[in-house]
């Protein structure tokens, strides 16, 4: 008789748990809001650069030490289909698994809206930022209106296909106060 293997699908809530507690968006938030207060929107504009862009590099870091340490079924499978088609997989399967821990373990919402995801072009919206909510709470309307945390994911975005070596071309196309959500883009060059 064959022994049954039980499979796990899921992220584990372990490491979303560190992710989380390591990245707490409310907390960052309150810290934003004591680095920029008395500041004019241009030095905000600039500390908001900095700060998020070194917040963005971390968490994405972090993220692929983390997803590495606590792989899952599904991450397997993501790998076989890599090595058994040469790497045609690579973009945007491997990139999408990472984004989706990084923003599932700091976001308050269930699962990530992925608008695209082929070997062209991964595409994700967030509808509902707990970021950009802490950041209304703690900082006010216009502060979060110059949207200085758009630098966080960006960098992220750009950090990851970096660090897996994936030549791709990132990019936001849509802003939470225009367009009523952000929208990420990694196109693959």
């Amino acid at each position: 008789m064959v022994e049954a293997v039980a499979y796990s699908f899921e992220l584990n809530p372990e490491m979303l748990d560190l992710l989380n507690k390591e990245f707490d968006v409310k907390k960052l938030a309150v810290r934003f809001g004591e680095a920029i207060k008395g500041k004019t929107s241009e030095e905000i504009e600039t500390i908001g650069r900095e700060f998020f862009t070194d917040y963005g590099t971390e968490w994405i870091r972090r993220t692929l030490q983390l997803g590495e340490e606590y792989p899952d079924r599904t991450y397997e499978m993501i790998k076989m289909s890599i090595d058994k088609t040469g790497g045609y997989y690579r973009f945007a399967l491997l990139p999408q698994r990472f984004i989706e821990i990084a923003y599932l373990a700091t976001q308050e919402f269930p699962s990530l809206p992925i608008v695209e995801n082929n070997s062209h072009a991964l595409v994700y919206k967030l509808v509902d930022c707990a970021l950009y909510k802490s950041l209304k709470e703690v900082c006010g309307e216009n502060v979060a209106a110059q949207l200085p945390c758009r630098h966080s994911c960006l960098t992220a975005l750009k950090v990851l296909h970096q660090d897996l070596e994936i030549d791709a071309i990132t990019g936001m196309d849509a802003e939470m106060p225009k367009d009523g959500f952000c929208q990420f883009f990694a196109r693959s060059v």
